[in-house]
């Protein structure tokens, strides 16, 4: 009994699964067309029932309820055919949610003329439709829409007067018309206030998105040259030991500093120092491949993490910076200077962990300068 229970509720869960997706469709953004189509067909609907009570409640003056209920329903037939099977993709907007709207209120400016003394209620119906609709509009869509209104309101209650007997008062459709005008110019104007936060929140959106960034450039990016900072290199070794140690990749790290940066300063002065140093990092960058990372270490240090990189490879590429720095002259000021630059590197080996790899290519560094400077030397184990 229990397992043909549950055969029974999966059956029919399936049954149902697949009318909800004959329905609405299996793609996420047909779903969204139909599903809004769908409330406002709810919305007509519940408007039909409404004239339909009226009708049986015996309103004076009622008109051919059932003319009016299968024109509307017929467009929304038309409607959902046209969303259904992607006709509508080939317009503007492929939820028809303009046309939507000329409809619904036609339909509805139809209701007041056959709801006799009842057509009152064509305007609750008529500030409901307004506002499940307007908001999806653009502005000059929304302002079509409230002149298209009051034209076929005005029309409905001159076609009321003229041809249709009542004895309703000129001035009670007037107050009708007057109403209508009151809905559709309050729901104008609060579409466009809306619209202007809207316009104003997605600005402030943009802008925090922009401070943001620019916080973020701030802390992982060194102000002077616009590479990486020693904050950010930090966070990026780590990273990278951690990926080496899981896939078994070569990882290389080297240290860089100007040799005799300090003379510079004092002949040339601080500010022809900052030059200096970001010639250094252009000539350097333009030596380094694309996946190795240059940072300001500190000063005039610099460190650069090769990825995915045997000794031998990093060797040639440090080589290539080596001879790059010594070929390059840097304009600072009125002096054109020449510069040479001391370079240690290690490669990382497992279970070495951060601070052994780094204390390696501080020490191969060292050794650097203290053979002469202008110089390469690699250390692959502890002294």
């Amino acid at each position: 009994m229990g397992s043909s229970g549950d055969n029974n509720l999966t059956t029919s869960t399936g049954w149902l699964t697949r009318g909800v997706n004959a329905l609405l469709g299996t793609e996420k953004a047909m779903r969204i067309r139909t599903s809004q189509f769908l409330l406002a067909a709810l919305l007509m609907l519940a408007s039909v029932g409404v004239l339909y009570f009226m009708r049986a409640a015996g309103i004076e003056g009622m008109g051919d309820v059932d003319t009016w209920a299968a024109f509307s329903c017929g467009g929304l037939v038309v409607i959902y055919a046209l969303i259904r099977s992607s006709f509508s993709l080939r317009m503007a907007d492929p939820s028809l949610a303009f046309w939507q709207m000329l409809y619904a209120i036609a339909c509805n400016a139809a209701a007041f003329i056959i709801a006799g003394h009842g057509r009152g209620v064509s305007l609750p119906i008529l500030s409901v439709i307004l506002m499940f609709g307007m908001f999806g509009l653009s502005m000059r869509q929304v302002i079509f829409v409230a002149v298209y209104g009051v034209f076929l309101f005005v029309w409905a209650a001159a076609y009321t007067l003229k041809h249709l007997a009542t004895n309703e008062s000129v001035d009670l459709l007037a107050a009708y018309v007057f109403m209508v005008f009151v809905v559709l110019s309050a729901t104008t104007f609060l579409t466009w206030r809306l619209q202007q936060m809207s316009a104003h929140m997605r600005n402030q959106k943009n802008q925090l998105a922009l401070a943001l960034d620019k916080i973020g450039q701030i802390a992982t990016r060194d102000d002077l040259t616009g590479i990486a900072n020693r904050r950010f290199m930090l966070e990026k070794i780590q990273d990278e030991i951690q990926r080496a140690e899981r896939t078994g990749q070569p990882l290389l790290l080297a240290m860089l500093d100007i040799d005799h940066f300090k003379q510079i300063n004092d002949k040339h002065g601080h500010p022809a120092g900052d030059l200096v140093l970001q010639a250094f990092v252009a000539v350097v960058q333009s030596a380094i491949r694309g996946n190795d990372t240059l940072a300001r270490w500190g000063g005039e240090e610099f460190v650069i993490l090769l990825t995915e990189t045997e000794l031998s490879v990093g060797l040639v590429c440090l080589e290539r910076v080596l001879a790059k720095v010594a070929e390059a002259e840097i304009l600072a000021g009125d002096a054109c200077l020449k510069l040479t630059v001391s370079i240690g590197v290690t490669p990382y080996h497992d279970r070495d962990g951060f601070e052994k790899t780094m204390a390696r290519a501080d020490t191969a560094l060292y050794q650097a300068k203290a053979q002469g400077r202008n110089r390469l030397v690699w250390l692959d184990s502890p002294p």
